[in-house]
């Protein structure tokens, strides 16, 4: 590999050791809160907006992750809706996001996690407000030097951080991309997705520990394409028939 891939690696090694040290204690705070959501029978949903929808996407549906997750997909902010620029304008947009909360069928005892790396945009706080209000625990991943970079765009001057019940913070930079190439204005290479799917998935696995420990068996799949998968999932799944959506 060149200088440069062997750099970008280098500082994703640095960073994820970074929230290694940094953000131990808050991770264990939020699987905690999840084991709590799952030992009380409750789902634990996820949203984000443009690239946060990756996250969002990565544990749903997932071998190795827990079942009674469940992504709230609006078209308006994936990565598909064409022109794809309109995703932008609306993840700045307020006003529809309680709405989608609405439909999304959360109630009281379950968790909600959010993921915005800037933490700035209108949508995601108006999730997380719309969530509190309805006695749903809200998990925020952010980067918290991005946020603090930047002012709110939601009318309440709050960012994600500040209405989230507990934070993950990824450590994002500002503008997220972190390698400086000689000729080129902007940065490249952003962090955030390897960083914040590293965070979630340890998040899940500490979830899956904490609930063992309390002597509850966590509903998780298993790989489709394993030896035994699909009647291992089919036994998983018939337990969240009629409130999972998408089964």
């Amino acid at each position: 590999m060149s200088r440069w891939t062997d750099g970008y690696l280098d500082m994703l090694r640095a960073r994820l050791a970074e929230v290694k040290e940094d953000e131990r204690a808050a991770m264990e705070r939020a699987a905690e809160a999840l084991a709590d959501t799952l030992a009380g029978e409750g789902l634990i949903y996820v949203f984000g907006t443009g690239h946060s929808t990756a996250l969002m996407v990565d544990v749903f549906y997932r071998a190795g992750g827990l079942v009674p997750i469940c992504p709230i997909f609006d078209e308006r902010v994936l990565l598909h809706h064409v022109p794809v620029t309109e995703t932008t304008e609306w993840e700045r947009r307020e006003g529809w996001a309680a709405e989608a909360f609405q439909r999304s069928g959360a109630r009281a005892g379950d968790a909600l996690i959010i993921i915005s790396t800037s933490g700035r945009n209108a949508a995601p706080v108006e999730m997380a407000l719309a969530a509190k209000e309805a006695g749903v625990t809200v998990i925020a991943l952010t980067g918290r030097r991005y946020a603090d970079s930047l002012p709110s765009r939601h009318s309440s001057g709050r960012r994600l951080h500040e209405a989230a019940d507990f934070v993950l913070d990824s450590h994002a930079d500002p503008g997220d991309a972190v390698v400086e190439v000689p000729g080129l204005p902007q940065k490249v290479a952003p962090m955030s997705t390897a960083v914040g799917s590293a965070m979630l998935q340890a998040v899940v696995l500490q979830t899956v520990v904490n609930l063992l420990e309390r002597g509850i068996t966590p509903p998780v799949y298993m790989s489709a394409n394993y030896p035994g998968g699909d009647e291992h999932n089919r036994a998983v799944l018939a337990r969240y028939r009629g409130r999972l959506r998408f089964l």
